[in-house]
């Protein structure tokens, strides 16, 4: 993530936002969580989120409603910060919400991220990625590739990442319908098939370093799509809608939104111009 640092008290780091170019479920873990095999990829789409040391109390607030308390995984990611590091000093946080909430963007990992990767360069923690990557882990499986920021294979819970790269560019329109889905309940109701398609991981990931557009999109998979589906039946109409622009749409993470590459920017702004008045929030955006 670049990081800009505006004066010595403060500094403003951008939360990029992720998709799944693939995301395959192979079974449950002894703790309970899934075992996930992905293909993960940052995007330009990003929260702004400004740091400012404070001598009074750790706050955080935002451009749109967040969960307030050490529920908000920016503020839960700095008080571990604090404590591992054993500071004294006080941190406000601002968010400048652009990525929607429980989304399937990452939107709350990315701000955790940013906090770990800003808050170590402003207090000058000196944490590389690996001792950030531990800390982040037990606040959510998506934190530690959001400190990655790149594209990566994805194991285990998602911690056990594989970057590779760099990866030509692609742009996307991305389409949510407002409607916040929780991950849990995602895989609450998830059960696994028995004789179930699976990701061709290997091949997708070797598109994707080629920048075959046409041969990227018929390998994206998400296991959890039908799930989401059943939960949040608006992501269907959103897919009819992008299919009917000869996209070819697939759900992000556990959803609500929507993303579809396009063969160019012209092109992705053309479908966007076309949805943007049937859906709350429809963006452009492009891989990094």
């Amino acid at each position: 993530m670049r990081q800009t640092r505006l004066k010595n008290r403060q500094l403003k780091i951008p939360a990029r936002a992720k998709i799944n170019w693939a995301l395959d479920v192979l079974g449950k873990m002894p703790d309970g969580y899934h075992s996930l095999e992905m293909v993960m990829q940052t995007i330009s789409l990003a929260d702004q989120v400004t740091l400012t040391q404070s001598p009074g109390e750790d706050a955080v607030s935002s451009s749109a409603p967040l969960p307030g308390g050490a529920g908000n995984l920016a503020l839960a990611a700095w008080l571990l910060l604090k404590k591992r590091c054993n500071l004294e000093q006080g941190l406000d946080i601002y968010i400048e919400k652009n990525i929607p909430v429980a989304a399937g963007l990452g939107g709350g990992s990315a701000d955790a991220a940013a906090v770990f990767l800003g808050a170590n360069r402003l207090f000058g923690l000196g944490l590389d990625h690996r001792q950030l990557a531990e800390l982040a882990l037990p606040l959510g499986a998506d934190i530690p590739f959001c400190l990655l920021g790149r594209a990566a294979l994805a194991r285990g819970k998602g911690e056990i990442l594989q970057p590779f790269g760099p990866v030509p560019r692609q742009w996307l329109v991305l389409v949510n319908p407002g409607i916040p889905l929780s991950t849990a309940l995602v895989f609450r109701n998830y059960s696994l098939p028995e004789n179930r398609p699976k990701a061709d991981i290997e091949t997708l990931k070797e598109a994707l370093l080629r920048g075959e557009a046409e041969g990227i999109a018929p390998l994206m998979f998400n296991a959890l799509e039908e799930t989401a589906q059943a939960l949040c039946p608006q992501i269907s109409e959103i897919k009819r809608d992008l299919r009917s622009l000869g996209l070819q749409p697939l759900l992000s993470g556990s959803g609500p939104t929507v993303f579809a590459p396009a063969q160019s920017r012209a092109a992705a702004a053309r479908a966007a111009a076309v949805l943007c008045g049937r859906w709350p929030f429809v963006e452009i955006a492009y891989t990094l």
